[in-house]
């Protein structure tokens, strides 16, 4: 190289500091649009949930809509199940880096870090998946509960049901905590779906922690 080439080099390297200004604007422009989906998500999934699920305090139903008009098809009693009993470390919708943008249930942390507590169906139902996969979820059942209900266990150690198997009544056990799939510790994502969208699980269980 030249004395013109290091004369260059010289030149570029004085304006450094701009240089690395000017790279994280590049960069943060390159971001935003990923950072206004995330955000939009956060904003819509509560706006999304309210309109498909809500509980009515006067009459103590939940209240299941129609996605298209809003209108009220279904009135669900809230005698429900807690599906299992811990401390609610992650709520619906909130970030779950670098898992997901936003959680799609609850997650139940078992109190004592262990493996094994039983997982209830928190309605009756029938079970139409009860199988494990590598990644996600891990092993986890699946439970349709009529008028477009369904509820997501997942990460559990043990599977104690089959697919068809009706649950009649509540509480049932249907598996016995873990942290298959990805999972940090020990606990259980429970999920909610209202004509196959997340809606809050609050919306059923209450504000009350399950300790």
């Amino acid at each position: 190289m030249g004395p013109a080439t290091f004369s260059k080099i010289g030149a570029i390297w004085s304006f450094r500091r701009e240089l690395y200004f000017v790279s994280l604007a590049f960069l943060a422009t390159l971001l935003l649009p990923v950072i206004a989906v995330i955000l939009l998500t956060h904003a819509g999934i509560d706006i999304v949930s309210a309109r498909l699920a809500t509980f009515n305090p006067i009459t103590k139903l939940v209240e299941i809509r129609n996605p298209a008009t809003g209108k009220v098809i279904k009135q669900i009693e809230t005698t429900v199940v807690w599906p299992a009993r811990g401390v609610v470390t992650l709520e619906f919708g909130e970030s779950n880096w670098p898992y997901q943008p936003f959680h799609s249930g609850i997650d139940i942390a078992n109190p004592y870090g262990q493996t094994g507590d039983p997982v209830t169906a928190f309605m009756p139902g029938k079970v139409t998946y009860a199988g494990e996969i590598s990644w996600g979820f891990g092993k986890h059942v699946i439970i349709d509960h009529g008028n477009n209900i369904t509820s997501i266990y997942a990460h559990l150690d043990t599977i104690l049901v089959y697919k068809s198997q009706e649950i009649t009544k509540t509480p049932k056990v249907i598996g016995l905590e873990g942290d298959t799939g990805w999972a940090t510790g020990p606990h259980l994502h429970f999920q909610i779906n209202v004509f196959g969208i997340p809606v809050n699980p609050r919306t059923f269980l209450g504000q009350e922690d399950p300790i």
